[in-house]
């Protein structure tokens, strides 16, 4: 297997192993080739009753994510965002968006503070009316999310608190974008005192706008204070908040289970604002809400865990909930 050279006094072994390596490998391949276009498989499946095995009825279900205002703004019904002012953060003054005002800055001044009467919603809204007399009225006004659709011969069920020191009309509206055509009016009277009251007053609309706003205005010069603005149709699906149309398409699908709230909305861009679902649940106004920062929007927390159980409930699904292990995406970014 060795070649010997004579170079000078030296004797040399050429190595020839791996030219015949090369030259088996190559006979391999080739004989490989052969055997790959001449050979068949053939496959038999047995689909006899005697071997069938039944597909679970738990095989299909929902992923629920929040995202892109699946809940808030979607499935669930509250017309208001940011209902309890608390979007803007805990530092006051703070945005108010999607709020702004109805009038100019001769007229009216608004700011957040935090006197609200919820422990765990500090936020309140502060109104400050300072004309004399405004014979249009001037106020805040909230479009919801895109608007909001509001239906002809439908009640919209109006809860919202407030305290003003002296006495004041304030004029509830529901109206088309521009404020120019009014679907609905009530006049709630404010009693002059330090405490905050609860407001309930239905709303029925006589026209149709699928882009409309709540207007709450006044003509008189004081100060108010709101919190927790809410604003749902009365005719929610079994009267459990959730949009009627929309839970009957999700009907249709026949789900067998409910995975919710989410995934990244459950972990958070940073754990500081992953969804607590303890937070989630108890009286809505009491819900402190949060940031959810991986799809960059506010969420008060309305549509929480005891919601989605009870939707589970409605759609005859089982509950599957996600909640926050420790983990958060950034974390993962770091692995």
């Amino acid at each position: 297997l060795y070649k010997m050279k004579r170079m000078g006094s030296k004797q040399v072994l050429v190595p020839t192993v791996s030219c015949l390596l090369l030259l088996f490998c190559l006979g391999c391949k080739c004989l490989a080739l052969e055997l790959e276009a001449t050979q068949t498989a053939t496959l038999k499946v047995d689909a006899s009753s005697q071997l069938a095995r039944k597909i679970p009825d738990t095989l299909f279900g929902m992923f629920f994510e929040e995202i892109n205002h699946a809940g808030a703004g979607g499935i669930w019904a509250e017309l208001v965002s940011n209902r309890g002012f608390e979007a803007g953060g805990l530092h006051t003054p703070s945005n108010i968006d999607p709020w702004s005002i109805i009038g100019n800055d001769s007229s009216i001044f608004v700011a957040t503070d935090r006197t609200s009467c919820f422990s765990r919603n500090i936020i309140a809204l502060r109104m400050e009316v300072l004309c004399d007399e405004c014979p249009a009225g001037v106020g805040i006004y909230n479009p919801g999310f895109w608007g909001m659709n509001i239906e002809d011969g439908k009640t919209y069920n109006l809860v919202m608190y407030v305290k003003s020191a002296e006495a004041a009309d304030l004029t509830v509206s529901l109206a088309s974008s521009d404020g120019l055509q009014k679907l609905a009016s009530v006049t709630v009277p404010v009693a002059g005192t330090s405490n905050w009251t609860k407001v309930e007053q239905k709303l029925i609309a006589k026209g149709t706008n699928r882009t409309s706003r709540l207007e709450i205005t006044s003509n008189k010069k004081g100060v108010v204070w709101f919190d927790q603005v809410s604003l749902m149709p009365s005719d929610t699906f079994k009267g459990h908040g959730f949009r009627t149309e929309l839970i009957s398409m999700l009907l249709d699908l026949k789900p067998r289970f409910l995975r919710f709230p989410g995934g990244c909305f459950v972990e958070g861009e940073w754990l500081r604002n992953a969804f607590r679902w303890r937070e989630s649940i108890g009286p809505w106004e009491e819900r402190p809400g949060h940031f959810g920062d991986v799809w960059h929007y506010w969420t008060d927390d309305g549509l929480g865990y005891y919601e989605f159980l009870q939707l589970s409930e409605d759609l005859g699904a089982a509950p599957i909930w996600v909640f926050n292990n420790g983990k958060y995406l950034q974390i993962l970014s770091y692995q």
